[in-house]
């Protein structure tokens, strides 16, 4: 047992990935040899929430508190430069590996009740690998208690195309909407991304435009799409979530791309927008899947 706590190592073709059960998190996913997101040492506590599973609340609530049927809760600030909530209660937790096969590992770890979230989840992260298709990632929560409880999920995987830098990137992004945000990178009203310079609807180049924005998608499901021209490799994430954390990584030297898919925006148990209450024993299912491609030798333009 190391840090990281257990490392589960996943194979299938040209797939390879590391799991860690500590915020069940992705440690390293590489395709015909090229990373596809940001590794980190599975022995080792990594940096800016790399891989790590957001439950029960995605981003950030301003903070720290929120209110619920009537009731002021208060979660314990862990984002002191924002006064935020940030990233669930899991990240740091150990998971349980209750199923694993050459290809596929099953997580699962039980939430009880707390002060700032007095609610009880049993959830579950499967970490599924197919030669053809690449990683899908299915994270479920289950309401164990007694009571409704306001839920939301997210994850998040650095994307990159080999640890290049992420200036050289094209980027296309199937949102039409964005939220600016305060001081604190708490959202504030959305925007059309004409207006906030921000539209890769049609793939462009990030250069060194510095992104940290919450998008909200306009069909689902979507794809997000990085491509490195100069390596001919493109890394795809498809999601079925209406909300999409983007990050320009600058934590991680701009090696990679945070493309978070959430189930809710940044502080949506204030705001109410897309939080689901789970009913006891109701269940909600997020997925994801990230899979690497090489590109046809003609060039791309953006």
């Amino acid at each position: 047992m190391h840090s990281g706590g257990k490392t589960i190592l996943l194979a299938a073709g040209d797939y390879q990935a590391q799991i860690v059960s500590v915020g069940a998190g992705l440690a390293e996913l590489t395709w015909q040899g090229n990373h596809l997101v940001i590794p980190h040492n599975p022995e080792e506590m990594p940096l800016a929430h790399l891989g790590k599973v957001l439950i029960p609340w995605p981003n950030r609530i301003a903070n720290g508190c929120y209110q619920y049927e009537g009731q002021e809760y208060q979660l314990p600030i862990n984002e002191h430069r924002s006064q935020t909530a940030i990233h669930g209660l899991l990240a740091w937790r150990d998971w349980q590996i209750q199923e694993q096969t050459a290809s596929r590992v099953s997580l699962t770890l039980f939430l009880p009740p707390s002060y700032g979230y007095p609610f009880s989840l049993m959830s579950q992260v499967i970490y599924s690998l197919d030669a053809d298709t690449g990683l899908t990632v299915d994270i479920i929560s289950q309401n164990s208690g007694l009571q409704p409880a306001p839920y939301g999920a997210g994850a998040h995987p650095y994307l990159t195309c080999n640890l290049a830098p992420v200036d050289d990137y094209l980027l296309q992004l199937p949102a039409k909407q964005v939220f600016a945000v305060d001081a604190n990178a708490n959202p504030t009203e959305l925007h059309t991304v004409e207006e906030m310079d921000l539209d890769y609807t049609t793939l462009r180049h990030i250069g060194d435009r510095s992104i940290d924005h919450t998008f909200r998608t306009h069909a689902l499901p979507w794809e997000i799409q990085l491509i490195h021209q100069q390596q001919k490799l493109s890394v795809s994430l498809f999601s079925d979530q209406p909300w999409i954390q983007v990050y320009s990584g600058e934590k991680l030297n701009r090696r990679g791309l945070a493309i978070e898919p959430m189930s809710c925006p940044p502080n949506a148990f204030n705001s109410g927008t897309d939080v689901i209450i789970l009913e006891p024993e109701q269940q909600h299912t997020l997925t994801f899947n990230i899979r690497g491609n090489k590109l046809p030798a003609e060039n791309y333009s953006a």
